[in-house]
């Protein structure tokens, strides 16, 4: 059988939570299992050989499994064990060091303070844009002003902001 777009999705949200426990039994990661149920939406739906389908459920299943052999193949080629502590010490970290985690969130709440101490329009239209992803001409219709009013309130916005963080980036 030839599914469709509608049917294929439908396909394959009945079989999703089967196939996450699946891939994560074999993976042992969640956020990888995820990942691999994504890609295997993806790959059926660009199946399209023209040639009928007889059992769907195992295609879905052998699609994953073999997605996630490959993932177990790539993470075995990875170096990853080390000789000695000494060794795997030695391995950059890419994690913030915790004076840098302080200094990003003094900055988060010195941002929001300034967020907040915005004048009302300015605030609601600033966080239409950068929060919600209102475009330029909803903002207007929603708040009943031009384009060029919002573009006006935005950039109010963001001159206020830079003025509060200006002094924070000179420290650092």
């Amino acid at each position: 059988m030839t599914l469709t777009y509608s049917q294929i999705a439908e396909f394959f949200h009945q079989y999703r939570d089967e196939l996450m426990r699946r891939l994560v039994s074999m993976v042992r990661c969640r956020d990888t299992a995820a990942d691999l149920v994504q890609e295997t939406y993806l790959r059926l739906l660009r199946l399209d050989d023209g040639r009928g389908v007889e059992q769907p459920r195992a295609l879905l299943h052998r699609i994953a499994s073999n997605l996630a052999i490959d993932h177990l193949r790539k993470e075995k080629i990875r170096p990853n064990s080390y000789e000695s502590l000494e060794e795997a010490l030695e391995v950059p970290s890419h994690a913030p060091s915790p004076e840098r985690v302080l200094v990003g969130k003094r900055r988060f709440r010195t941002f929001l303070q300034s967020i907040e101490s915005l004048p009302p329009r300015t605030r609601e239209a600033f966080l239409l844009c950068r929060v919600y992803g209102y475009s330029y001409r909803e903002i207007a219709s929603r708040m009943d002003i031009s384009e060029s009013g919002v573009e006006k309130l935005l950039m109010r916005a963001l001159d206020h902001c830079c003025e509060v963080l200006g002094p924070l980036d000179a420290d650092e």
